[in-house]
């Protein structure tokens, strides 16, 4: 063979080399995530009885696997899950399960818990949080349903880089008339819509690093001034009264020099509450439990890894802002899919996998004595107050129309940490209380302090989630664009729902921060589901408003 030949075959045995080491790289990640897919199992649990998934796009998806055969129960990050082949029968098999488990409460009623999660939440983690606690609440006599959606950071974020414009899919932005009018036309606007993502995905890239080396000075200002003027208030509390002292407070005087509550409003609605003044509020305001060593080591840390909080201020603005959007966007599509909104006939019913569960729930509930047999209560998470409420405004009406059976879907209403805004819950829950006579609402917060020390491993900014929505990534236009779940949030506007008749139906339970109260108060955002928060007593203000305690799977070691 010629040196010329030789040289060739050299060349293309190189070129085949490489040419198969990617792929020998990708099948050997793949052969990594095959065998790190985790396998959620527990004995006698069943998951088709307690979930009802959807994916990014609002479709009902199979909740058994995403690695294998369904029976394998092994769930791997990142793989999509199949689309669920026979929703009918799956919610058949489901309300059977309803009827044949669930046993009469203390008033004969039978009572079913939707639980919602909240943001960056993984489909793995919202099936290992079902098959947790399913079989603990079922115990204590409530039925519960985890509403689990996709709002996985990572995925979220990619769906923003990469397909969605201006909160439509790209073929539905660069060419939605296109895609309207079906046959080829619909395929040419699919294939305008990936030619649009390539061409704008490198400036939406740009345009999120931009945007976030520009506001990091404001979003760093932000964060450290919330973080400073709670310890500041902590500081002028000091001297006030010790807990539950309330009942011997003027309630007509603001005092000064005695602060309780975090504001003026705060002592007067404390004192009304603790006097059981008619149509009051009922209250319970826990306290900054932090000894003199705990509240130095949060803030000496914290100046220490001062400059570690530019770079990760930098991304969590570049890549949470975008991540934010689609899973707003994510809360609507489990409702109302694009093909809804798109659709060609004038009376398009929705397809969301929840708007197709709720209805079916709603059916099996009529046929099967109606709220005079069943109690169903609603609660939300985090991010999964946006979709409590929708679930309020389009299912919350009575089963049937008749006046004689005026009682709404549903009883309790209850927000964990509610990221949902102000506005929204302004124009959602006081207008449900006011129409039906029974619900009751119940807010649950953190302690304020709690959520401006709250970090992750002291490498983030200061601030919990709801403190970076109120600082930068929700964009608030106006005071009620704030979060709803937070105390001081929620004190500046009772006074806008303030009926007697609503008063006493709307509780607000804020809990102790430190380590002295880590066993019966949520310290940060994510705490909650360590809690028994299917329980009334967790929610319920009272006489011993925190005995209900950590869960023992969740104790602090």
């Amino acid at each position: 063979m010629t040196g010329s030949g030789m040289h060739g075959t050299r060349e293309r045995t190189r070129a085949r080399q490489s040419m198969i080491a990617p792929l020998l790289f990708i099948v050997a990640i793949a052969q990594v995530l095959d065998l790190s897919g985790c396998a959620i199992k527990k004995d006698n649990f069943k998951i088709e009885d307690h979930v009802v998934m959807v994916n990014g796009a609002g479709d009902l998806i199979d909740p058994h696997a995403n690695v294998g055969n369904p029976d394998s129960n092994r769930h791997i990050l990142f793989k999509p899950y199949p689309t669920l082949q026979t929703p009918e029968k799956y919610f058949s098999d489901l309300f059977s399960s309803i009827d044949e488990k669930t046993p009469p409460g203390p008033g004969g009623k039978r009572r079913i818990l939707l639980y919602v999660h909240g943001g960056m939440n993984t489909a793995r983690s919202s099936i290992e949080r079902a098959t947790k606690y399913s079989q603990e609440i079922l115990a204590g006599g409530t039925y519960p349903i985890f509403i689990n959606w996709d709002s996985s950071l990572t995925s979220s974020y990619l769906d923003h880089l990469l397909s969605l414009r201006q909160g439509r899919v790209a073929e539905d932005w660069c060419c939605g008339a296109w895609k309207e009018l079906g046959g080829w036309r619909h395929t040419g606007a699919q294939m305008a819509g990936f030619a649009a993502k390539v061409v704008t995905t490198p400036p939406y890239l740009a345009l999120d690093l931009v945007r976030g080396a520009i506001r990091l000075p404001v979003d760093i200002y932000g964060v450290y001034a919330e973080m400073i003027s709670t310890h500041w208030r902590r500081i002028r509390t000091q001297e006030a009264e010790k807990p539950y002292a309330w009942p011997n407070m003027d309630c007509t005087t603001v005092y000064e020099d005695r602060k309780v509550g975090i504001t003026p409003r705060a002592d007067r609605l404390l004192c009304e509450s603790s006097k059981h003044t008619p149509d009051s509020y009922p209250i319970a305001q826990g306290f900054d439990e932090r000894s003199g060593f705990e509240v130095a080591k949060q803030v000496g840390l914290t100046m220490l890894t001062f400059p570690v909080h530019i770079a990760s201020g930098l991304v969590i603005d570049a890549a949470g802002t975008g991540s934010w959007s689609a899973m707003h966007r994510r809360t609507t599509a489990m409702f109302n899919r694009d093909d809804d909104l798109w659709a060609r006939g004038p009376h398009q019913q929705s397809t969301g996998g929840i708007a197709l569960f709720m209805a079916e729930l709603r059916e099996w509930l009529k046929h099967h004595g109606g709220k005079e047999r069943w109690e169903v209560v609603l609660v939300g998470h985090s991010m999964g107050t946006i979709i409590v409420n929708e679930m309020v405004r389009q299912f919350g009406e009575p089963l049937e129309p008749d006046h004689h059976h005026h009682q709404p879907l549903f009883d309790k209403i209850v927000y964990m940490a509610a990221a949902c805004s102000l506005r929204d819950y302004l124009n959602t829950i006081p207008h449900y209380l006011e129409e039906y006579e029974g619900p009751t609402m119940y807010h649950l917060v953190l302690q304020d302090n709690a959520e401006a020390a709250e970090q992750f491993l002291w490498s983030s900014l200061p601030g919990s989630l709801l403190v970076w929505l109120d600082g930068f990534f929700a964009r608030p236009d106006a005071p009620l664009d704030l979060v709803a779940g937070r105390y001081q949030n929620l004190l500046r506007v009772v006074h806008l729902h303030d009926k007697p008749h609503i008063r006493s139906r709307v509780s607000l339970k804020a809990f102790s921060f430190g380590v002295a109260a880590q066993e019966t108060s949520p310290q940060t955002h994510g705490d909650f589901d360590n809690f028994p928060f299917w329980k009334d007593t967790f929610w319920q203000t009272g006489e011993n408003p925190f005995a209900e305690k950590r869960l023992p799977s969740a104790a602090r070691k």
